[in-house]
């Protein structure tokens, strides 16, 4: 069973959608496809900025290794 929702989207992704054969298709699987991905964590998808920041707050760094990162994150630059 299928119903009609209406959604803002961006002039880009209108753009793109138009450009599909099967629209509706096209719609439903990109929607599947990001919310089967919502559920994974990668830890890939994180930036190496906020996985050092995430590294130095953490209880168990070393004091040493602690101020490695911050020396890398804010001093270096």
């Amino acid at each position: 069973m299928k119903s009609l929702k209406t959604f803002n989207l961006s002039h880009e992704c209108i753009r793109i959608v138009r450009s599909k054969t099967n629209q509706s298709e096209y719609c439903e699987s990109a929607i599947r496809a990001m919310h089967n991905k919502e559920s994974e964590f990668d830890v890939t998808n994180m930036s190496t900025r906020r996985l050092l920041v995430i590294l130095s707050l953490r209880k168990d760094c070393e004091p040493s290794i602690r101020a490695l990162i911050n020396h890398h994150l804010y001093e270096a630059e």
